[in-house]
């Protein structure tokens, strides 16, 4: 079985599956336009009491069994090898999604550079919508 070539190649691939576009982008414009400590306080809970004992699980039950998700939760019980499936098909609708925000992120990059994209009036979400719907 492969194993990571050092501790910070694991690092970085950990903290690149864990931080995503709705951290990043979506949940700091939601505070904003909602109040601020009203998401920022239940979230912080969700991710000490929840988010990181979840994560510390799953490192554990990995190196313990050391195999993929499905054998992981097929060693606890044989029933539950379906958990291990379903987070594979979570994994692979994610990176689906992914993909179509990583196209649309590259043609707005791209289309930056062109003639007439910075001497546009102040864009609105409508305008931003038509522009990545081509409408």
């Amino acid at each position: 079985r492969s194993r990571w070539t050092s501790r910070l190649a694991f690092y970085f691939a950990a903290i690149g599956s864990a931080v995503g576009f709705g951290n990043v982008w979506r949940f700091p414009s939601l505070v904003y336009e909602y109040g601020g400590g009203a998401f920022f306080i239940p979230y912080v809970l969700a991710l000490l009491l929840i988010g990181i004992p979840l994560l510390v699980l799953e490192f554990a039950l990995g190196q313990y069994y050391e195999t993929g998700d499905v054998n992981v939760f097929g060693g606890i019980h044989k029933r539950l090898r379906g958990v291990g499936l379903s987070s594979i098909a979570c994994g692979y609708m994610l990176v689906t999604y992914y993909s179509m925000l990583l196209a649309w992120v590259a043609n707005a990059f791209f289309d930056s550079f062109g003639d007439n994209f910075w001497a546009q009036p102040l864009v609105t979400g409508s305008d931003a919508k038509a522009y990545f719907y081509n409408e």
